[in-house]
C-alpha cells in the first residue's frame, strides 16, 4: 500500500522521510529494507530516510487521525463496509482521513514484494537495535544504520551478488501480484450463524451471506 501511495502521490519529489513504530510484523523487518533499497535502485528518490520513534514514544500526527476514526465508529451503526468507508470519510473535518479500498484489485494491489526481493538482498543483522537508516542512490544496495539519532552510521551491503549487471536486472522486476483467497468455510459459517443476527436486513446478504460450499458438501 506504501508503493501504491507512492506511485499515486508522488509529484517529482526526491527525497523521502518515513517515520514509524517499531511493529517489527508491520514496519521494522528487512522486507520494509529490502523495499526501499529497491525504490532507491529503480530511481523512484534519490535518498529515503527511514526513521524509527523510541519505544515508549510512538505516539504521532497518525495517531490522532487514527483516534478521530476511532472515536466515530464507536457511535455510528456498521453493517457493512460501505459504512466503514463512511465513517473514515466523516471522521475528519479537514478531509484528513481517506478509505483506502480494495475493490477488487482496481482500488491498490497486493504484491509479493518479499519473494521477489528475497532473491536479491540479504537480511540486515540485529536489524533491532538500529532506529535510524539511509538509503541514498550513491551508494546502491548499501543501506546505513544507525542506533541513535546523530549517532555513528554502520554500514551494510545486502546485495547477494556482485553481478555487474544487477542493478538493471532489479530495475527490470517483475513483481508477482496476489489475490487474496475467499472466506474460508469456517469464517464463512462463524459470520452467518454469530454476526448475521445483530446485521440489519438489509445489509445481512452483504456482509453475511449464507455459506457458499462446493463439491459434495
Amino acid at each position: 500500500m506504501i508503493f501504491d501511495g507512492i506511485k499515486k502521490l508522488n509529484k517529482g519529489e526526491k527525497h523521502l522521510k518515513i517515520t514509524c513504530d517499531n511493529a517489527g510484523g508491520q514496519n521494522k523487518n528487512n522486507v520494509t529494507i529490502w523495499f526501499y533499497l529497491y525504490l532507491v535502485i529503480c530511481g523512484y528518490y534519490e535518498s529515503i530516510e527511514l526513521n524509527f520513534m523510541i519505544p515508549g514514544h510512538t505516539k504521532f500526527k497518525c495517531d490522532g487521525s487514527f483516534g478521530l476514526i476511532k472515536k466515530l465508529y464507536r457511535r455510528t451503526r456498521v453493517d457493512c463496509l460501505d459504512h466503514v468507508v463512511e465513517v473514515v470519510k466523516k471522521s475528519s473535518p479537514a478531509g484528513l482521513n481517506k478509505a483506502q479500498c480494495y475493490e477488487g484489485g482496481k482500488g491498490f494491489q497486493y504484491l509479493d514484494i518479499k519473494a521477489i526481493l528475497g532473491i536479491y538482498f540479504k537480511k540486515l543483522p540485529s536489524i533491532q537495535k538500529y532506529q535510524h537508516f539511509l538509503f541514498e542512490a550513491t551508494n546502491l544496495g548499501i543501506v546505513k544504520a544507525q542506533e541513535i539519532a546523530n549517532g555513528p552510521f554502520a554500514e551494510f551491503n545486502l546485495l547477494k551478488t556482485k553481478k555487474s549487471d544487477i542493478f538493471e536486472e532489479i530495475k527490470a522486476l517483475s513483481i508477482l501480484v496476489l489475490t487474496p483467497p475467499p472466506l474460508d468455510h469456517k469464517r464463512q459459517e462463524y459470520l452467518y450463524h454469530n454476526i448475521r443476527p445483530f446485521v440489519k436486513d438489509e445489509y445481512k446478504d452483504i456482509t453475511c451471506p449464507r455459506p457458499f460450499y462446493t463439491g459434495n458438501k
